[in-house]
């Protein structure tokens, strides 16, 4: 018979009070995250659709003045999303945070293999490791860096088209 989470760290039994409250934390991370992934998805899509608008564009006509004002909306548009996406960012970061607050002693959860493995270290549970296996780069800076490279296509266009 397979020992319990209680049985085999000597965990100490929490509340139904102290679950409710883990739960909860837990549940504003699972939301903080979808506000934060469904934000760039959309400013991802807005900014694909205007760099092929871009591209059409560029492609048909030889006047390139009217390159300029798509590429001024598109920077625009990829700041806003940068500073978007810093501030959910941060939400979430402090959701976290509450919810490995509210985490029992022992769970491993958030806390322990749960920060090792998000930054990039490898985690050993029942005798098989688990790593992210892509290094050290975070979803949250892979997002950066491709606001970045929006930024930067948008800025060539406008300064050196």
């Amino acid at each position: 018979m397979a020992k319990s989470l209680f049985e085999k760290k000597n965990v100490k039994k929490i509340s139904e009070e102290e679950t409710r409250l883990y739960e909860a934390a837990s549940s504003n991370v699972l939301n903080e995250t979808l506000v934060l992934w469904q934000l760039s998805q959309v400013f991802l899509l807005g900014n694909t659709f205007l760099i092929g608008f871009i591209g059409i564009i560029f492609e048909r006509t030889n006047d390139k003045t009217a390159l300029i004002p798509l590429s001024i909306i598109g920077l625009l548009i990829s700041i806003l999303w940068f500073f978007s996406f810093m501030r959910i960012s941060k939400y979430y970061e402090f959701k976290i945070a509450q919810a490995k607050q509210r985490e029992p002693d022992g769970w491993m959860l958030l806390r322990e293999d749960g920060e090792n493995f998000s930054e990039g270290d490898s985690v050993k549970i029942n005798d098989k490791k688990y790593s992210v296996g892509l290094g050290r780069l975070s979803n949250l800076a892979i997002v950066k860096i491709l606001i970045l490279i929006f930024m930067i296509f948008y800025l060539y266009i406008i300064f050196v088209i």
